[in-house]
């Protein structure tokens, strides 16, 4: 991280920043600015599905991207004046009830929805969201476990792996369906994405628990399908970029750790 280089942890110039950004992060973590990688997601994720109803081989199209940029932020404002402070998508946050599951795959699929209406297609096509729909579904059964910080250390830890065959098996079933329906559909992106996150639960579930197999299927699944969107909206890469490396730098000034990050902590629990 070029950051880290230039302020160094131990540099006067990163303790007298660190203040600053403390108050920053902590607003940031009450806004739940982290849950918006998933927000957007799936709002991209009905766009590009448009996109490939109206063209199959559409490749890095930059048409419509205004709109799309327009659709983000009404749902981030929806997110930060609704949806957040009324606790309806808490994502990674804490392991949700059956109630709060089903409220967030309400959510999920109103967002899929919204992303794919356009002036040129008013009615969703509910057969190309479905998949997409399961592929969301096998991420949220990962993230009912929350990683929690040891700020000490710098380091993640999980402890309660209560009910871990379960909610992994799930999550593998569902990313499984979603790769099925997507070659059935003749969904490029949907099957080869889904493909690639297939692996993800499947190591969780088989090896010893350990919180670097957490990290990994919560964080490879929604890079792999927002990386794998770009390549049909590349504009998308801009928002990302910018949140990414925006939580990053904060993060990085508050507690001496790079995150998000694609690396794990290895240390044993």
């Amino acid at each position: 991280m070029i950051i880290a280089r230039i302020f160094p942890k131990k540099s006067q110039n990163f303790k007298n920043a660190k203040p600053l950004f403390q108050k920053i992060g902590d607003s940031m973590d009450s806004g739940g600015w982290i849950r918006l990688f998933s927000l957007w997601t799936l709002i991209v994720a009905g766009i590009v599905l448009n996109m490939d109803f109206e063209n199959r081989y559409v490749y890095w199209s930059w048409s419509g991207w205004e709109s799309g940029f327009v659709k983000l932020v009404v749902a981030s404002v929806v997110y930060f004046y609704f949806l957040n402070p009324n606790n309806l998508w808490i994502i990674g946050s804490k392991r949700l009830q059956n109630k709060e599951i089903i409220i967030h795959a309400v959510i999920a699929f109103i967002l899929l929805i919204f992303g794919y209406v356009g002036s040129s297609s008013m009615v969703p096509n509910f057969f190309g969201i479905f998949p997409y729909f399961t592929a969301f579904l096998s991420c949220l059964f990962i993230f009912q476990f929350p990683l929690i910080l040891d700020e000490d250390k710098g380091v993640w830890n999980y402890f309660d792996w209560n009910n871990k065959v379960q909610y992994f098996s799930l999550s593998l079933i569902l990313m499984i369906a979603s790769v099925l329906l997507g070659v059935f559909l003749d969904d490029p992106i949907m099957s080869t994405a889904g493909a690639v996150s297939v692996a993800f639960p499947l190591v969780g579930l088989i090896w010893p628990n350990h919180v670097r197999h957490l990290q990994r299927a919560r964080f490879f699944p929604l890079f792999t399908f927002a990386m794998f969107l770009c390549v049909r909206a590349p504009w998308f890469l801009i928002p990302l970029s910018i949140l990414f490396f925006l939580i990053r730098t904060i993060n990085y000034f508050r507690f001496g750790i790079v995150y998000p990050s694609f690396g794990v902590d290895f240390l044993e629990e």
